[in-house]
């Protein structure tokens, strides 16, 4: 009697944590893109998500807490010192712009370095993307994807050239071989954020992004919710106790 009470206490307990392993919250923000391959990639992963546009985009990334931010940015933008912000305080983002070199003045001179880059040289024709390392989950899970030279051109800037800083790495470029100055597709921030120097809406489809997401939620930087954390004491908890049981 006594260990059934225990275990109709424990799944009681259990069943009251299980709202805390909630879905992550993931804020977009994407203003008037043509294709919408963030929003898509998050479908693709049957991932709830919030937009904000120009005007919405900061007070929603201020007035809540995000597991991941996504930015599809091909034209009009915010002001982005909250989401520089937000990543030096330990956020996770994932970015395609078209004016991370600040040359028509709607970048940040904070926001390279926020994504571990810097900038190598603009460019106005959508460019072919080549792996650099074929191997990384990147781009294999959960889609096996392969250089990007299907594009389509949408856009009068559509993107940058880039170098990996610190301990960032550049997992493709836009050269066949790796080459300085040539990143196409930056991890940095010990995996909590990826950069892409091309515009997501010149992409053919969304599956390197939804890999990109994928792998930034589920990557080195990701850290339990409550839940989960109560969730694994209690099952060893349950465990530690029927041990106990069986030894008197």
């Amino acid at each position: 009697m006594k260990r059934i009470t225990c275990i109709l206490v424990v799944v009681t307990i259990v069943s009251m944590a299980a709202p805390a392993l909630a879905a992550p919250s993931i804020l977009v923000y994407d203003n008037d893109s043509h294709h919408q391959r963030a929003q898509t990639a998050l479908n693709s992963l049957s991932l709830g998500y919030t937009v904000g546009d120009s005007s919405t985009f900061n007070t929603l990334l201020n007035g809540s807490s995000w597991d991941l931010v996504v930015v599809d940015c091909p034209n009009f933008t915010p002001a982005w010192t909250p989401l520089v912000d937000y990543i030096d305080g330990g956020g996770r983002a994932i970015m395609g712009f078209w004016d991370l070199d600040n040359d028509a003045g709607y970048g940040d001179a904070a926001l390279p370095g926020a994504f571990d880059v810097a900038v190598s040289s603009s460019f106005n024709s959508p460019q072919s993307v080549y792996r650099w390392d074929a191997t990384h989950p990147v781009f294999n899970i959960p889609n096996p994807v392969g250089d990007l030279t299907s594009w389509t051109d949408n856009w009068n800037d559509n993107g940058d050239r880039l170098t990996a800083l610190g301990g960032a790495e550049a997992l493709a470029g836009f050269t066949t071989t790796e080459t300085t100055g040539e990143a196409a597709i930056v991890l940095g921030n010990d995996g909590r954020t990826i950069y892409n120097g091309f515009l997501f809406d010149d992409l053919a489809g969304h599956q390197i992004i939804a890999n990109e997401i994928a792998h930034v939620l589920g990557g080195p930087a990701a850290v339990p919710a409550p839940g989960a954390v109560l969730l694994g004491g209690l099952g060893a908890g349950v465990v530690g106790w029927f041990r106990r049981r069986r030894m008197l």
